[in-house]
């Protein structure tokens, strides 16, 4: 089957304005957590892969050239090793610690990520493996679950964890919080 490429004008997170693109799509990939969808595909000016936040696309215009999917691009292996739509990073391995027995089933019954594994401890906390990149997407997801989720590994993730935590009370300090309404 051949496709259209398509050219649009993009503006990525970092750029201060837009530049017309020429990409071949290869999948799109909705992302629940950033209530988002990606486009993920062949940049010509870039000459690689490239995810697309359609968000962020401002017009598109379908061209007269074709193209075909490369037979050895696989979405799921693409996106194999990220947490969210981050595919870059290296892949790292996280190791969290759960005591609170009412987590452990809520993660238990729900497939997170491919790479998962629980193992229960000695002492009944249950410890959580992943196998992932874009360790900065998990760290909203750990914060999520407050005090019941330690990040044991990598280091990195936890002193990120203990900073993200500080800024949060230094505002509270400061007074530059609301209080949540009822």
């Amino acid at each position: 089957m051949s496709q259209r490429q398509i050219k649009i004008t993009y503006h990525s997170l970092e750029a201060n304005k837009a530049t017309e693109r020429i990409i071949d799509p290869y999948f799109i990939e909705p992302a629940a957590p950033g209530h988002a969808s990606y486009v993920i595909g062949y940049c010509h000016q870039r000459k690689e892969i490239r995810i697309f936040k359609i968000e962020r696309i401002s017009s598109s215009e379908l061209t007269d050239v074709s193209y075909s999917i490369p037979t050895d691009f696989d979405a799921n292996e693409y996106f194999a090793s990220s947490w969210g739509i981050v595919v870059e990073d290296e892949v790292k391995t996280l190791k969290l610690e759960i005591k609170d027995q009412e987590i452990v089933r809520i993660l238990n019954e729900t497939i997170w990520h491919p790479s998962q594994k629980f193992e229960k401890q000695k002492d009944g906390s249950t410890l959580m493996t992943l196998q992932i990149t874009g360790t900065y997407e998990f760290l909203a997801w750990i914060l999520g679950w407050g005090e019941k989720v330690e990040v044991l590994e990598p280091q990195e993730l936890r002193e990120a964890i203990v900073r993200t935590i500080g800024a949060m009370l230094d505002k509270k300090e400061a007074g530059q919080t609301q209080p949540l309404s009822k």
